[in-house]
């Protein structure tokens, strides 16, 4: 074995023709992705809402902290939801990216070795790496490719629905890699298995086992060395061709193959200056000249590269609570409705010449394309952005087109319009309700911040925790608690008013920011720090969205700040006091949990509970399944089977004796549920604090 021995750059081929011809193709391959780009990019920039992308140095940060360990181990992919897809993935993405590197470095010494005399360091080791391309290369791609054949055409996911276009990428992967196999064996089989050869030298095919066991079988198969050298010729340049059609077909139609180039893209784009709860801020309303999104341009144009970014893996739709309850909502087809209007809309609005008006769509980006049913069924849980590998935000599309709905044409659900209405009026969406504000703090001697202006910690109680029979237990325990620890708080009392999220997320931006001011008024005339409080929706809405309007206070969610009293030992909750909680489980809210990543305060409350038998939910934490309550659908009619109810099926298959929660919203949720189940004598739902307030009696 020769110190140089391996795989020969343009064996058999005619060099320099050949090569010239290929270093000719590389650049207009090029050219022609950039093409295709620049046409895409031009189209993107017709969504023209203004944005804040933020600094290039923490662009390039998130991104990197993002994409290296979804590259290289595939996070978001290879997850247990999603086993079997996630490698089939990573075993395609790895197969052939090694493959790419194998031809980059091949050519880098070809090319150094021929005109610049140079020997690469890589050169010495061509045998090793040799086994390293054809085993970890080819092998992984085939086993992936494999695996992808199976799942389309044989399993049938039903949130698969691409068949044609992934027909034709897995028909250039696997014309790829076995004109790229062939190619290795004819070469092994008239060269390294050849005695007659300059290169014979079996010890170094093996090395290429895949090539090598090809060659052994055309050998057997009577080949000569003239036909394996014509018919490497004629599959070299098949190779090429193959290589050189997939290209044309990712540029003229933008196929799957794009997504290497605008998943990245997306990721480097995506919303840096807001948490993942944070809605888009619409801006100064004085400015404005249409609420919402309408049409193309109404949108953000990273919110068009997004769906260009889409790959429709269907990830979203089986994570989604409202399709699993049978809504129309798909998150996927969401994405490939605006996709669709985008290219049907974008000529229109690119061939109309300078300050001539824009022709009015054919077709309603709201009505048609996407339509309002879909739109109301969301109940922005996070977990289509969640499942999603790239970070597409269905979430901003859909409120803005909701703001549309809600402030343009006025065109609300008759009961979420209702709430609406009730927030204006009173300052809260609970009509019907004969509680007040203070109800909950008969007997309690809770101090208000006008009378106690110097507490430590505003406690905010939130609507629900005010104005409904079941939140004013929370309440109630939570006060208790704090009192308990010493803690020096206060309340707002009767100036506390409806923090504004569900009007935000029903897409009234301007109620939204009317109760948001008016709060934040009062916070800064108390001069008010630290905020806690036990609602997540009002947790998520005054600690990320009231900033976007000048609000910045230090938001805690008890789970996090009682967690921390027991850590210090400032409570010491016994087993005495927890009566018949029996087994627990626990449901991670949405807005505390998906959207504000705390999963370990609220079960470091239950661990710090003795006596308690916890199990887990088979959908926890990142996995949580809505209770059915966000996004404003709290306040609507529900028809068809409810997300409420499939969530406590959930709770009912652990066996448990008690669902523990840490949200308002949810109490109610899961309290109907069990009644529709006819479960509520030996099936419990309680707030985590009332747990620990009896824990601490």
């Amino acid at each position: 074995m020769s110190e140089l021995s391996g795989r020969t750059e343009f064996w058999n081929i005619g060099y320099p023709f050949a090569g010239a011809l290929v270093y000719l193709i590389a650049p207009i391959a090029l050219a022609s992705i950039a093409y295709a780009l620049r046409r895409r990019w031009r189209m993107w920039h017709i969504a023209s809402a203004e944005i804040e992308l933020g600094s290039t140095v923490d662009r390039w940060k998130a991104f990197l902290s993002f994409a290296l360990p979804g590259v290289f181990v595939h996070k978001k992919f290879v997850r247990k939801r999603d086993l079997y897809p996630g490698i089939m993935h990573f075993s395609i993405f790895w197969g052939f990216g090694i493959l790419l590197i194998a031809t980059t470095v091949a050519a880098a010494e070809f090319n150094s070795e021929h005109y610049l005399d140079w020997i690469l360091p890589t050169a010495h080791s061509r045998v090793l790496l040799g086994f390293v391309w054809d085993v970890l290369g080819g092998g992984l791609a085939m086993v992936g490719l494999s695996m992808a054949a199976w799942r389309r055409y044989v399993i049938r996911p039903g949130r698969l629905n691409t068949a044609l276009d992934d027909g034709i990428v897995l028909i250039f992967l696997f014309g790829l890699l076995a004109t790229g196999f062939m190619v290795e064996a004819m070469r092994i089989g008239a060269t390294e298995l050849n005695p007659a050869s300059d290169y014979f030298d079996e010890s170094v095919a093996i090395w290429s086992p895949i090539g090598w066991l090809l060659a052994k079988i055309f050998l057997g198969l009577g080949f000569t060395t003239e036909v394996l050298k014509a018919t490497h010729v004629v599959l070299w340049w098949v190779h090429a061709i193959i290589f050189v059609g997939a290209i044309i077909y990712t540029a003229a139609r933008f196929s799957k193959f794009s997504h290497m180039i605008v998943s990245a893209m997306n990721l480097y784009y995506r919303p840096l200056n807001r948490s993942r709860g944070a809605l888009k801020p619409m801006g100064d309303f004085e400015t404005l000249q249409t609420f919402g999104a309408k049409d193309l341009p109404d949108l953000q144009w990273t919110q068009a590269l997004s769906f260009d970014a889409c790959t429709n893996c269907g990830r979203c739709q089986d994570a989604c609570p409202a399709w699993a309850s049978g809504k129309p909502l798909s998150p996927r087809a969401l994405i490939q409705g605006m996709r669709g209007y985008m290219e049907d809309r974008a000529p229109v609005i690119l061939g109309t010449p300078n300050g001539e008006k824009i022709p009015e769509p054919t077709t309603s980006m709201v009505h048609d394309s996407i339509g309002d049913d879909v739109l109301w069924s969301c109940l922005t849980c996070a977990a289509c952005l969640d499942a999603c590998p790239v970070e597409i935000n269905h979430i901003d599309s859909i409120v803005d087109m909701r703001r549309f709905l809600a402030l343009e044409e006025a065109t609300v659900p008759d009961t979420a319009q209702s709430a609406l209405q009730s927030i204006e009026q009173r300052g809260h969406p609970w009509r019907g309700t004969n509680l007040t504000r203070t109800s909950w703090m008969e007997g309690l001697d809770i101090p208000t911040l006008a009378k106690q202006p110097d507490s430590e910690i505003l406690f905010w109680v939130g609507c629900s925790g005010a104005l409904t029979e079941r939140g004013i237990s929370t309440t109630r325990s939570m006060a208790s608690v704090l009192k308990k620890a010493g803690v020096k708080f206060a309340v707002l009392g009767e100036e506390e008013t409806c923090s504004g999220d569900p009007a935000r997320r029903l897409g009234n931006e301007y109620l939204f920011q009317l109760q948001a001011e008016k709060n934040i008024t009062t916070f800064n005339q108390y001069d008010v720090k630290e905020v806690i409080t036990t609602c997540p929706h009002c947790f998520n809405t005054i600690k990320n969205e009231y900033p976007q309007l000048g609000g910045n206070y230090d938001v805690i969610h008890y789970t996090a700040y009682v967690g921390e009293l027991l850590k210090k030992g400032i409570l010491q909750p016994s087993e005495a006091g927890i009566g018949k909680i029996g087994t627990v489980t626990y449901h991670d809210s949405c807005y505390l949990g998906r959207h504000n990543g705390e999963f370990g305060a609220p079960r470091e409350i239950i661990s710090a509970i003795p006596g308690l038998n916890f199990v887990e939910m088979d959908l926890s934490q990142e996995r949580s399944f809505c209770c059915g309550a966000g996004g404003g659908r709290m306040w609507m009619e529900e028809e068809g089977e409810r997300v409420n109810h499939l969530r406590t099926d959930q709770f009912l298959a652990t066996k448990a004796d008690t669902l523990a929660v840490s949200c308002p919203f949810c109490i109610q949720m899961f309290d109907e549920g069990l009644g529709a189940k006819g479960r509520e004598n030996d099936k419990n739902a309680i707030d985590l604090i009332s747990i620990l307030d009896q824990a601490t009696d």
